[in-house]
């Protein structure tokens, strides 16, 4: 990377990403996705950029830690010293029910906290788990629709992960139109649409 503007995925097979971006990636098992989130998080962490992690369920913290520890990282020292932030989907996206407003404030306002911690950018993984109601799937896509202007203005990049048991056809391919790249999986590890 010659560019300011770009930081590395940390995933194998997809290439650097531009800050202001995000992408989408649905993943098969819980293990896949820890695999991925922390291999791209790892990058990040390298890259002395501040990490937010949200795990949906079923996924564990302490599930998350023994992904970054195959990657060689202190996951407990990572988060003490907050350039890790670990939280779960429902912490992160609801108080009560999803509200597109607070999320989207929420991720805005991270920036602000990590230059406060000494970093100059963001990285975020996560996806919100199972959609509980057709309510709850519609504000979530409107998030999503909101999401990729909102972040071209901010030194961020992010990874937005959905099981793919868990979406029918429709679901993909709204959440697909939502992000500028869709990460798939292929026999040289990710690419991209």
């Amino acid at each position: 990377m010659n560019d300011r503007t770009m930081t590395a995925s940390g995933i194998p097979g997809f290439h650097d990403m531009h800050l202001g971006s995000h992408a989408c990636l649905f993943y098969g098992a819980p293990k896949e996705f820890l695999r991925v989130t922390a291999a791209f998080l790892t990058a990040g962490l390298a890259g002395h950029e501040l990490c937010v992690w949200v795990l949906p369920p079923p996924v564990t913290i302490p599930l998350a830690f023994s992904a970054l520890l195959r990657h060689g990282l202190n996951g407990p020292m990572l988060q003490a010293s907050q350039q890790l932030q670990i939280i779960s989907a429902q912490e992160w996206y609801s108080s009560g029910s999803f509200d597109v407003q607070e999320s989207l404030h929420r991720l805005e306002a991270l920036p602000v906290f990590a230059r406060k911690c000494g970093y100059a950018r963001v990285r975020a993984a996560g996806g919100p788990g199972k959609f509980v109601s057709e309510p709850s799937r519609q504000a979530f896509l409107r998030y999503e629709r909101h999401v990729t202007p909102l972040l071209k203005a901010l030194p961020l990049v992010g990874l937005c992960c959905y099981a793919s048991s868990e979406c029918v056809a429709t679901d993909m391919f709204d959440i697909m139109s939502a992000h500028p790249q869709t990460l798939i999986r292929t026999q040289a590890g990710w690419g991209s649409l």
